[in-house]
């Protein structure tokens, strides 16, 4: 991680040094060997106090060299040299190697006794020693990179508080800025390395970070407003789409509610920014004069319309499948196509008798046109329809003239080549284009009325008493 610098041996005014007898080395609480020169074929001993420690004989040229036990920092030894007709002695004391603590500042002597300078590795640890040997404390620039050394000198990874901000260390010790991921979350430290909490812009998209600075997502309320980030932090904007509902952003992010117009088309947001209320902008067509009993086609018609689908209401009237069972009463007892199988009786005029069909046909109609975008949910909750209109599509139903439950005297049973079934003259088609607390709004190709509306529980009786019947696309 570091380069440490080591200076040259320069040997202190402790290397031991007399008449008679020279010290190679610096003598320290780490040393073991002890070399010199003397006389030649003199007699070397080294003592600590009255105890011998060692004793040797230099050799022709006066080298000699012993080993000692290790010594504690301050220990006084002495050296003798005999040549047979003198005695030479010298006195040392053995320097401390390691932390020394000096007029209230630390510093760090190798196994040589000499100070360290520059960074230093001790116990795993890293330390930086200024050039007069020091330790240092607190921020350091070094080399193009800042650090933080904590109070007992170690270089700091990680995050670190000082001064009333946070800032992030790398491993290497060096002062990050920017992005960074820690604890599997992000955080982001400005220019100055401090993290930033609060509103962040950065490149030309807003994050918001907590007050503990990791970056957020999902909904986030500030200022009174709520916002919403994505997975990757970037502030919203527009239409979005959380746990299966629609919500929309203003430009500026903050959540919307009440009416919102988008293209053509309109949705209500409520107080929880949430689609509760949607009017779409799909064509209108009328069925008459051509389409007496064609509702079905015509809202089908419009439906496609709305989906891109270049196609009219007489073309769907013809391709539409027929159920060419005659119509015969027989003594009371009525015998007629299916709607389930086809068009039942006459579409083109109210002279021949005639009904209309259902949604399974209209459905294999519609496929030809949007394969694999036709969704026919024919038994599902009312509530389903909301959830296409609020995904901007239209929904193609059967509900009634009346928009409601129709009395009993005005329903009959018939009997179909697939059994008996039970009918009435009042069914209609229409193409449901909104709703909001209160209104079903729809597309009449009867009544040639754009988004008329209807209260929605009465709506939804006449819909669910012609058996739920409903289509869409995607």
């Amino acid at each position: 991680m570091f380069c440490l610098f080591i200076p040259s041996v320069s040997f202190a005014e402790t290397a031991g040094q007399g008449k008679g007898i020279q010290l190679l080395e610096i003598i320290t609480d780490q040393t073991t060997v002890i070399k010199g020169i003397t006389y030649p074929n003199a007699t070397v001993k080294v003592g600590s106090k009255s105890a011998l420690l060692n004793s040797t004989k230099a050799n022709a040229a006066g080298e000699f060299s012993l080993e000692i036990a290790r010594q504690s920092a301050g220990m006084k030894l002495t050296i003798s040299a005999e040549d047979g007709t003198n005695t030479y002695t010298l006195d040392v004391t053995t320097l401390k190697t390691g932390w020394v603590q000096q007029d209230g500042h630390w510093y760090y002597y190798n196994s040589k006794g000499e100070k360290e300078t520059g960074w230093i590795e001790d116990h795993g640890k890293y330390y930086y020693l200024d050039q007069t040997g020091q330790m240092k404390i607190g921020w350091l620039f070094d080399q193009g990179h800042w650090y933080f050394l904590g109070n007992n000198g170690a270089m700091q990874t990680g995050w670190i508080y000082t001064g009333g901000n946070w800032y992030y260390l790398k491993e290497n010790g060096q002062m990050q800025t920017g992005w960074v991921l820690s604890g599997g979350k992000r955080y982001y430290l400005n220019s100055t390395s401090r993290m930033v909490t609060g509103w962040l812009r950065y490149g030309n998209s807003w994050y918001f970070l907590g007050a503990n600075g990791a970056m957020q997502t999902g909904w986030v309320l500030s200022g009174g407003k709520w916002y919403y980030l994505g997975s990757n932090g970037v502030m919203q904007t527009g239409w979005v789409k959380v746990n299966g509902k629609w919500y929309f952003l203003n430009p500026d992010g903050s959540m919307k509610t009440g009416w919102v117009q988008s293209g053509q088309d309109k949705y209500y947001l409520g107080a929880n920014g949430a689609v509760s209320g949607a009017i779409l902008d799909a064509p209108l067509i009328g069925q008459m004069p051509e389409l007496p009993r064609g509702c079905e086609v015509t809202s089908l018609a419009m439906m496609l319309q709305d989906a891109g689908v270049k196609v009219n209401k007489m073309t769907l009237a013809y391709q539409v499948k027929k159920d060419p069972t005659p119509y015969r009463n027989v003594n009371g007892q009525i015998y007629f196509g299916n709607p389930n199988t086809g068009f039942v009786g006459d579409m083109y005029s109210f002279n021949k008798p005639g009904l209309g069909v259902y949604h399974g046909p209209i459905e294999e109609l519609a496929k030809a046109y949007l394969p694999n975008r036709i969704v026919d949910f024919t038994g599902s909750k009312f509530e389903e329809i909301y959830q296409y209109l609020n995904n901007g599509n239209t929904v193609w139903v059967i509900n009634n003239t009346l928009f409601d439950n129709v009395p009993f005297q005005y329903w009959q049973v018939w009997n179909t080549p697939s059994g008996k079934i039970s009918i009435t003259y009042k069914e209609h088609s229409v193409l449901v284009t909104g709703y909001d607390s209160q209104y079903i709004y729809f597309n009449d190709p009867l009544a040639v009325v754009k988004n008329r509306k209807v209260e929605i529980g009465a709506f939804k009786r006449g819909w669910e008493q012609m058996g739920r019947q409903a289509i869409s696309s995607q």
